[in-house]
């Protein structure tokens, strides 16, 4: 006997609240640990570095940590690392972490993933700025040109690879990338920066920030690019010019000694060509907005922290498709809406225990339009439970638990297009997720580290529209469509070189993903003459991986900082048939190295980054398939010469890829060569 519709979608929401309750009183059964020991609220992370003489984070467990002691597989790419690289974006410093695939598809689009399993959209790998999610799960991307922050106001980018679902949600399936920027209450840092170059650019920051009181701190950060965009010759559709101006305004405070408070606001506009999975460029002119409230105390039951926040995207992504004698208007509209409510509390139950428990819930929607037309809106709830478990069995031996219990809603949806077509069914799922790891110190054996998880990928939301129309395109929805899982196993090793003054590092991971899960138009498609195409979003079966990363790194006496790294990504996917493919679309072998080098008030940097082919994908509208693009091996190269002219001016010269004048990185614009002058004044 079949249940009706709206009682069905009442015992889902029924089962729903149910997972929120029992959340809820996992948080608060905190309070059965007596004796605790609270921690201070905000991280002084310059205090800390000039203490332990490395990068500090509160990211993993709550509490702080030296990167060296942290229970998972991380690099912090510091201040410093960020200014000397003399990169203009933010994808352009992170193309120099080992583990880390980056792909350029213009001046500010770009695609950034973590160990493999590569894609346009790069959906595997969850972006946070201080902690708030920017990672667009409606779409399942990040749009980098869109990020509120300003290149030198950042004061760490932490990269965690591998699974972390149970520690930062539900979609850091493949890693996380945590970019924190500067406390206005601990640095009063404030600077102008302008430059200009290659391609007509220009571009600008404004960082002022003070601390008025312990009860009040400020900071105002503005920054923009403009810029001709790359490969104007290819004759693809994209504007001339790409821009971006993006600004966030902090305040932050004390009420008490004891507690504290933040609030956040951020408005971010972009223009800028924009590449698919499906194979060409959109021209896209997003507008982000968010605004996040946070408030800490520090109390007899632990350091207790709320903070909530709402995103809000709305962009317009447009093209003309030249195909079978006629052109095809695309006008594609969509607005998306998160609001997050987050509840924590970090507790030292001794001094061999600490605990952390959290709760969550977040509410998404999105609705999206043709030439003007709605098209569909759906949206999803999801609530969880989580709890970090530190264990310091003996002070060389640490062990670390974490588990988290996503429970996620989608509603049901009626096409307001299509009205003969059906109801795209209510969904609902409960996935655990989890992180273990054990740490051991070796003293001068040097520090080893075995870790399991599994993460957790939901699909995009706009993979449960209803089936509609988008123009020529008819989207078939999928009712079995389900959540990815990978389980990764890893090992860690590090250890301190004293001859080199530096240390090494060796990761090894392998992964299995179940039901794996593209970007919302990586789909399978079909297509009907003369012009209609049909699209089924779907799980891509089972993806393997294994491979790892070895970093080596040292200073001299004589002011010279170096590194050298390999990684290894092995993708294996079966399914040979699908145009999308994890195995042909991931390069496996990664090598980059450095150096940054002080001489009286001058500094000299130069990076270089090798990795081997792989497969990337265009889209052939003569035929309305997908062509494969090999994109052969390439080597990007790039350096800087900066001057200290005085503590408060710095004038830069960079040079970004250097080695070609026009590489071609994907099956995209070519990437050309730039010649970029700064100057830095600080205040």
């Amino acid at each position: 006997m079949s249940v009706p519709a709206t009682k069905r979608h009442n015992r889902l929401c029924l089962r729903f609240s149910s997972v929120l309750s029992f959340s809820t009183a996992l948080a608060l059964c905190s309070l059965i640990f007596p004796d605790h020991q609270a921690y201070a609220q905000n991280l002084d992370y310059g205090t800390f570095e000039k203490l332990f003489n490395e990068p500090i984070t509160s990211s993993a467990t709550g509490k702080p940590q030296r990167a060296s002691e942290l229970p998972t597989d991380i690099q912090v790419v510091t201040a410093e690392q960020i200014r000397t690289s003399g990169a203009q974006t933010l994808p352009e410093v992170l193309r120099m972490v080992p583990g880390v695939d980056v792909r350029r598809y213009s001046v500010l689009s770009a695609n950034v993933s973590i160990r493999g399993n590569d894609a346009a959209g790069g959906s595997r790998t969850l972006v946070l700025i201080d902690g708030r999610q920017v990672y667009l799960d409606g779409y399942n991307y990040t749009d980098w040109g869109a990020l509120p922050v300003s290149i030198r106001d950042i004061r760490q980018i932490e990269v965690i690879k591998g699974p972390n679902s149970a520690v930062y949600g539900f979609n850091a399936s493949g890693g996380v990338i945590n970019i924190v920027t500067r406390d206005p209450q601990h640095e009063n840092k404030s600077y102008v920066h302008v430059e200009g170059g290659s391609l007509n650019g220009f571009a600008g920051e404004l960082v002022a920030s003070h601390k008025f009181s312990d009860a009040f701190a400020a900071k105002l950060s503005l920054n923009g690019l403009r810029s001709d965009e790359y490969d104007r010759r290819s004759g693809r559709n994209v504007p001339a010019q790409t821009s971006n101006i993006n600004a966030a305004l902090e305040f932050r405070g004390q009420i008490s000694p004891r507690i504290e408070w933040g609030l956040t606001g951020t408005i971010d506009q972009e223009r800028s060509p924009f590449w698919l999975d499906i194979g060409t460029y959109f021209t896209s002119r997003p507008l982000a907005k968010s605004l996040e409230g946070r408030l800490a105390a520090d109390t007899d039951w632990g350091l207790i922290e709320f903070r909530a926040y709402q995103n809000s995207f709305i962009n317009e992504a447009t093209d003309d498709i030249a195909a079978f004698g006629t052109i095809i208007p695309i006008r594609f509209g969509y607005d998306l809406e998160t609001t997050v409510s987050q509840l924590s509390d970090t507790i030292a139950i001794n001094s061999k225990n600490d605990l952390r428990l959290g709760v969550e819930y977040r509410y998404s929607s999105l609705s999206g339009t043709q030439a003007g037309t709605k098209i569909g809106s759906e949206s999803d709830m999801l609530a969880s439970g989580s709890a970090v478990w530190d264990y310091r069995i003996l002070p060389e031996l640490t062990l670390t638990n974490a588990v988290r219990v996503d429970s996620f809603l989608v509603s049901s949806v009626k096409s307001p297009i299509m009205v003969n077509a059906p109801t795209a069914p209510a969904r609902y799922y409960v996935e655990p997720s989890f992180n273990s790891r054990i740490r051991y110190d070796a003293g001068d054996l040097g520090t080893f580290g075995l870790n399991a998880a599994r993460g957790i990928q939901l699909p995009a939301l706009f993979d449960f529209a209803p089936t509609t129309m988008l123009g020529p395109v008819t989207i078939i929805n999928n009712p079995s469509l389900a959540p990815s899982t990978t389980i990764n196993i890893g090992f860690n090793y590090s250890h301190g070189i004293k001859p080199l003054d530096g240390s090494l590092s060796i990761a090894l991971f392998a992964q299995r993903t179940s039901e794996m899960l593209g970007t919302p138009f990586a789909s399978n498609y079909s297509y009907v003459p003369p012009a209609s195409l049909t699209m089924f979003p779907q799980n891509y079966n089972r993806v393997d991986d294994a491979g790892g990363e070895i970093r080596l790194e040292g200073k001299t006496d004589f002011n010279l900082h170096w590194d050298l790294s390999y990684a290894m990504a092995s993708v294996r996917d079966p399914n040979k048939s699908s145009a999308i493919n994890f195995q042909r679309q991931t390069p496996v072998n990664t090598v980059i190295g450095g150096f940054e080098y002080v001489l009286g008030q001058v500094e000299f940097s130069a990076h270089a980054r090798w990795q081997s082919h792989y497969q990337d994908v265009a889209a052939d509208f003569s035929t309305f398939q997908l062509k494969d693009i090999k994109v052969k091996d390439f080597v990007t190269l790039n350096a800087r010469v900066g001057w200290k002219i005085d503590e408060h001016f710095r004038l830069s010269l960079s040079g970004q890829q250097l080695g070609d004048a026009r590489l071609k990185e994907t099956s995209g614009l070519r990437i050309d060569r730039r010649i970029i002058a700064g100057l830095t004044a600080g205040f």
